[in-house]
């Protein structure tokens, strides 16, 4: 937080202005120019691009009307040049864009948002100012992006009460493994219980059923998940180096949304990355909750921090402070040089709940 700063602390007005563009570009990442992009590459680059965003706390949402070409250039001509304030990452605010915001498709804002967006909870603060104002027929929005987009981080408390099974009036959103079926029968044997009808045996029975899948032996590899869910897996010999990196983002997204993250990955390039994850991070039996506030499945690529490993995370990862502790407690140990990691990634990763 800036210096000297006394009393409350108001991120909007007591952070200098500058455009997401310079603040992401701060951190080593430049996105590509839409023009550049062909219609395989751009939905990879644009994935990229809000996780980048994301890493800096910057969301979105009501960006349902727009396909992905045009959500990308509107990000690049419009949103990553706005001013905005430059809250450092300690103050721990986000902040959140409506893309319906913005002009676009030939429509004002205020035609999107009416099209799209306003429901009939909506019209009495309308006619407030205008009475004889009327709401033109909503229209689904064409695309189905927002509920998949990076939401920001959030402590476990805060979801007490309303995770799925904790409120009884909650209905979960349908997730990747189908286990949101298994708490709506709980929820459903919860509300048409009876003194004669007890809940037991139907939580019990789903209890079960979600213990069993935890089960080691009842794990399935990622690649087998994905197949299966029609989510296409290239061989890294089917990729060209101008698509690589958009296809690994695409499978990093779709990892993410099955609540598969990926760690300390700096000192990989891209296609060591992808291939990684090819040859073996997608072959093991893994669970994969979906998302989940908590908890995911994290695939350390410094595996099982054997003395190899060690010697990679000391050289590219560990703080000088980790590295001094391990130099006390490891004396015969060999400390290698610090050097900064070959690669800029880890930041900008698809995160895990917390």
């Amino acid at each position: 937080m800036p210096e000297g700063t006394a009393g409350f602390f108001e991120p909007a007005e007591d952070c200098s202005s500058c455009s997401p563009r310079e603040i992401l570009a701060r951190h080593g990442y430049s996105p590509s120019p839409p023009g550049e992009l062909d219609d395989r590459q751009l939905p990879g680059r644009l994935w990229e691009l809000l996780y980048a965003a994301a890493a800096r706390r910057f969301y979105f949402w009501s960006t349902d009307h727009l396909d992905d070409r045009s959500l990308y250039i509107l990000l690049w001509e419009q949103w990553l040049d706005e001013p905005t304030a430059d809250i450092p990452l300690e103050a721990e605010t986000n902040t959140t864009t409506a893309i319906c915001d913005f002009d676009a498709l030939g429509m004002t804002h205020e035609e999107i948002w009416l099209r799209y967006y306003a429901d009939e909870s909506d019209h009495p603060l309308w006619h407030s100012s205008d009475p004889d104002f009327v709401f033109p027929p909503h229209e689904d929005p064409p695309y189905d992006r927002d509920r998949f987009l990076p939401t920001p981080p959030a402590p476990l408390e805060a979801h007490a009460g309303w995770l799925p099974g904790d409120d009884p009036e909650q209905v979960a959103e349908p997730g990747p493994l189908g286990l949101s079926e298994i708490d709506g029968e709980i929820q459903g044997a919860k509300n048409e219980m009876t003194p004669e009808a007890p809940l037991v045996d139907a939580s019990d029975s789903a209890l079960e059923a979600q213990l069993r899948a935890m089960e080691p032996e009842n794990w399935t590899p990622p690649a087998q998940q994905l197949a299966e869910q029609n989510i296409p897996l290239l061989a890294p010999s089917e990729i060209t180096d101008e698509t690589l990196t958009p296809i690994l983002w695409e499978l990093l997204h779709n990892l993410a949304l099955r609540g598969f993250y990926v760690l300390h990955t700096d000192h990989l390039s891209d296609h060591q990355l992808y291939a990684e994850l090819w040859e073996r991070g997608l072959r093991d039996p893994a669970h994969l909750p979906g998302r989940n506030p908590r908890g995911g499945w994290f695939h350390d690529f410094l595996g099982s921090w054997g003395d190899e490993e060690m010697q990679l995370w000391l050289r590219y990862y560990a703080t000088d402070e980790e590295r001094a502790k391990r130099a006390m407690e490891w004396p015969k140990d060999t400390i290698p040089p610090k050097e900064k990691p070959s690669f800029n990634r880890d930041w900008r990763l698809p995160k895990g709940p917390f």
